[in-house]
């Protein structure tokens, strides 16, 4: 079969070729070209491939035209995984649609979403008929009501292709899970959502699929290398990741281990449930209890005598891993401390001199590790911790009986199962009940072993840590190096991945990110490729740093930052991020500012008071500003006026007790290396450069990245980050003058440099 060359991938983006015939205003750019013969080339070569793409260089087609002429000509599946539901939707919707119609090239594409997404009808029948056996309670009942009224209408049977949010309390009951799976013995097979789903994937030249679904299939494969059900995506040997800077976190936490409170609550409330409204018990075994005393299907005394025995021993043994479970996480939460304080006094023993060091290096102190909520916090279980008398006399122990009892119920629910088996009982609903039993028997065994490993931690190889909320406590193993485990198990089994993003380098040098990824040490090292943004940043963007705060570890700095804020807002007109590395910071911000500047005719929204995509919906609708954290550095889209200006409160720099974070600058320093400039600064510089990015996302956007953060400016590392952006006029001065360079930058509807503009920042003493 010939191969696509490289003269098929030119001409589709020729200034007079199929694209450019196809979409108005079609501009031809040389990088995109580039970039669509460096995939080209990794593809054509059984390569590996490292592409930065910068904004507006149209990343997305340039992977997607030598992705499509490889799927069909060389009848190979090219999977693309990205990170954000945005982008694919983008893909899905815009991008490879109109990119079918433009090459006039017929192929398949499909969005691969994860087992859990779907419906189960097995599942479903037994729900709506328990419900209505039952007196459930009203809110459950009226959610299968709609639920039921929508279906017809929804083909794929997906929870996001719903009009109505279908609330988690039912949807667990019903979405499709592959230890529950019948599979060919289903009487719903034919008509199976999943099963369509996964036929459609089997045929199709293009998946588009998301970092987590494919780095979970990846652990399916390892687990269980052949057995049914044991993995997700087909077989495929091409694969392009886009938003790439995301891998390795994402990677980091499928392939890691977790164990939490609710999850295991749950599966054990699956098996038997209290039910106080009607003074008994619910749940698969009370069910089953009920169908073995009806007779199922005219069995003989005997036989019923003996499942019925067993059913009743498998409630009791539910019941005591229950037990054993709070009896567990109470202990456990006594060990490490009910108040933060407690965690944070054992972090700062076990970090010691590391932490002092981190002060003078740029790292942000703060609690263990604070994620999109500020009531969440973690441990790292290691040190004096694990050593304590509390801990080797209760946490273990307790540990070790919810082993014991896990074990005795999943023998006992073995022994369900093999007996019914034995029986050969035709009847529907017993099969049903028996693969909901063995679904629910998995589930406890999973959550048990990751609970057990956590608590044991027999392999050095991973961080052992605890994540703690008001409402849960999960127990956690993330792999302190990831890149290992994808050269193995990723890597060497594809032909070619290709990994871009327009933020992958430091100072235009890939080797962080691709140590992190596992993609060093190779016999044949990756392709490397840098095309520059198109865009013109010396004239659009201006860089603006205020000098005159104090540093951010100052008592004061919050107080003032705010004020910054506020001054700059205004100036702006509104038609601005904050970006917090903080969320306590974000909530305190946010109340001191809301009252001024909504006085002031300015719209405030604040990260976690609706879901993002009505947030940014509002923000567009009337530009005020918006303030977030994590998951708005990035994946956030808003060209034009209405995002004129963003502010990056401090340097992202990871809080260096967060237990991954440390334990990664403990390992980088027994290697000999500084575990500040090995991995907290080049990380803190990549999301720098994500935080910048969500200014320009056009030729035609104009406006200002401030920075609040005078340590960029004033210590010799400033010089990483500064150095890793494109070329932009930067300004340095007090809040006031900074505010007045917002006011004019923005106001000029031509390039306008400050009388201090330089690149990189000169620093002008307050």
């Amino acid at each position: 079969m010939a191969r696509p060359g490289k003269d098929e991938v030119v001409a589709a983006f020729a200034p007079e070729g199929p694209l450019a015939r196809a979409f108005e205003g079609y501009e031809f750019r040389e990088s995109q070209v580039e970039m669509a013969l460096a995939v080209w080339r990794a593809f054509s070569t059984s390569r590996h491939a490292l592409i930065e793409s910068g904004t507006g260089t149209g990343k997305s087609m340039a992977y997607l035209v030598p992705a499509v002429l490889w799927a069909r000509e060389m009848d190979e599946k090219v999977v693309v995984s990205t990170n954000t539901i945005n982008l694919q939707e983008q893909l899905i919707h815009k991008d490879l649609p109109d990119l079918s119609r433009a090459l006039g090239v017929q192929f398949d594409f499909v969005l691969v979403k994860g087992r859990a997404n779907y419906i189960c009808r097995r599942k479903l029948a037994s729900v709506a008929i328990e419900i209505d056996e039952t007196s459930a309670d009203p809110s459950l009942r009226g959610a299968l009501v709609t639920l039921l009224a929508e279906l017809p209408h929804v083909a794929t049977g997906s929870r996001s292709d719903f009009p109505s949010t279908v609330p988690a309390v039912l949807w667990d009951r019903i979405a499709s899970d592959s230890m529950s799976c019948l599979r060919a013995k289903c009487p719903y097979q034919s008509v199976c959502y999943f099963v369509r789903a996964r036929a459609a994937m089997e045929e199709a030249d293009i998946l588009i699929t998301n970092h987590h679904l494919l780095f979970s299939d990846l652990v399916l494969r390892t687990a269980s290398p052949g057995a049914p059900g044991a993995r997700v995506l087909p077989e495929y040997q091409y694969i392009v990741f886009d938003e790439a800077h995301n891998v390795p976190e994402v990677a980091a936490e499928r392939l890691g281990y977790r164990a939490s409170l609710a999850q295991i609550r749950r599966a054990c409330q699956d098996l038997v449930r209290v039910e106080r409204e009607r003074r008994g018990e619910g749940g698969l075994l009370p069910s089953l209890r009920v169908r073995v005393f009806q007779g199922m299907g005219g069995l003989a005394d005997g036989d019923v005598a003996t499942v019925a025995r067993l059913v009743d021993e498998a409630i009791e043994g539910a019941k005591r891993v229950r037990e054993s479970v709070e009896s567990f996480f109470d202990a456990f939460r006594r060990a490490i401390g009910r108040g933060r304080g407690c965690g944070e006094d054992q972090g700062s023993t076990d970090a010691g001199s590391g932490r002092d060091r981190g002060r003078d290096r740029g790292c942000d102190r703060g609690r263990s590790r604070e994620r999109e909520r500020g009531d969440q916090w973690a441990v790292r279980l290691k040190g004096q911790l694990v050593t304590s008398r509390l801990w080797q006399e209760e946490v273990v122990p307790a540990a070790e009986r919810v082993s014991i009892r896990a074990g005795e119920l999943s023998r006992g629910l073995g022994s369900i199962l093999d007996s019914l088996a034995d029986l050969g009982n035709d009847d529907d609903d017993l099969r049903s009940a028996m693969a909901d039993l063995q679904g629910a028997a998995g589930r406890v065994s999973s959550e048990v072993a990751a609970l057990d490993f956590v608590i044991s931690q027999p392999d050095d190889a991973y961080v052992y840590w605890a994540e703690m909320t008001p409402h849960d406590t999960a127990l956690v193993a993330t792999p302190l190096d990831v890149g290992p485990v994808l050269a193995e198990r990723l890597f060497s089994h594809v032909e070619s991945a290709v990994l871009t993003s327009a933020t992958m380098t430091v100072r235009g040098e890939f080797g962080f990110f691709r140590k992190e990824v596992g993609l060093t040490g190779l016999d044949e090292p990756p392709a490397e490729s840098i095309f520059e943004s198109p865009f013109d940043f010396r004239t659009q963007a201006l860089l603006a740093v205020a000098c005159d705060l104090p540093q951010p570890q100052d008592p004061g700095f919050v107080d003032m930052a705010a004020r910054a804020i506020m001054d700059i807002v205004i100036a702006s007109r509104g038609r601005a991020f904050v970006l917090f590395t903080s969320i306590d910071m974000l909530f305190r911000t946010h109340e001191a500012i809301r009252d001024r500047l909504e006085a002031a005719g300015i719209p405030v929204l604040r990260q976690g008071d609706l879901p993002r995509h009505r947030m940014l919906a509002h923000f567009r609708e009337k530009p005020g500003v918006l303030l977030g954290a994590d998951s708005f550095w990035q994946g956030v889209d808003v060209p034009g006026e209405a995002l004129s200006c963003v502010i990056l409160v401090k340097l992202p720099f990871q809080v260096p007790t967060s237990p991954v974070v440390e334990a990664k600058l403990e390992a980088a320093e027994k290697a000999g290396s500084s575990g500040f400039y090995s991995y907290a600064l080049p990380s803190a510089v990549v999301r720098f450069r994500q935080g910048f990015g969500r200014l320009v996302r056009s030729r035609e956007d104009r406006g200002v990245v401030v920075v609040l953060d005078r340590r960029l400016v004033e210590r010799p590392y400033g010089r990483v980050f500064l150095s890793s952006l494109p070329g932009v006029t930067c300004f340095t001065g007090t809040t006031a003058e900074v505010a007045s360079a917002v006011r004019d930058w923005i106001g000029q509807a031509q390039a306008h440099e400050p009388e201090s503009a330089a690149s990189p920042c000169i620093h002008r003493q307050p």
